[in-house]
């Protein structure tokens, strides 16, 4: 009997982690391309371009091709796949960003906001998050969302974790492009991994 328990044991762990998405296509700091003016750094341009957005705005996402940098067919957004609960399959999108204030920080810019969330069709309550726009001597960028907390009512509670890495800016028609990681953690347990295309809009009224 134990050894039958062990087995079964080991196979819904395997289970689990089979139906987990990855972080494996995420690329930290790659080298930033300014679009529309090559001899501006990402310090520049990001700074011009959230400069020119007046809080709130929102933040489109969606999953791109990375040869094309255009969205791909039928995309629901940046994803993760997991598990939660009794091993109830998760699918996790985020297809946008909701920018409430915006204001300068230690390592770049820091601004709170809400997230355009669905976990399976259903969307969890996240409330405000805290996310940075990092600048590094090495002129890469990322946006960092960390360690907000979702109540989502099938699964629970759970931490959830964005970072979106940036290899593109056009500070014109207001895109950037890049690779993202998404990984959340709880009652429920997922990650994803990708290439994304985010544009900066007004939010509708």
């Amino acid at each position: 009997m134990p050894n039958i328990r062990n087995t079964i044991a080991v196979a819904l762990s395997l289970l689990a982690l089979a139906a987990c998405g990855t972080t494996k296509l995420f690329v930290d700091q790659p080298r930033v391309t300014v679009v529309d003016a090559p001899q501006a750094d990402a310090r520049q341009a990001m700074g011009v371009l959230f400069g020119s957005m007046t809080s709130p705005f929102t933040v489109q996402l969606c999953e791109a091709d990375l040869a094309s940098k255009e969205c791909t067919k039928d995309t629901k957004g940046i994803a993760a796949t997991g598990m939660g609960g009794l091993f109830l399959p998760l699918h996790l999108y985020v297809k946008g960003i909701d920018v409430k204030r915006q204001h300068q920080s230690v390592d770049g810019l820091a601004f709170d906001a809400s997230l355009h969330v669905t976990v399976d069709a259903i969307s969890p309550l996240c409330g405000t998050v805290g996310g940075k726009i990092v600048f590094r001597e090495n002129n890469t960028v990322t946006v960092q969302l960390r360690n907000f907390y979702c109540n989502w009512m099938v699964i629970g509670n759970v931490i959830v974790n964005a970072d979106l890495s940036i290899d593109s800016i056009n500070v014109q028609d207001k895109v950037i492009t890049g690779f993202y990681k998404l990984t959340f953690h709880g009652t429920g347990n997922a990650a994803g991994s990708g290439y994304y295309k985010a544009v900066l809009a007004p939010r509708p009224t």
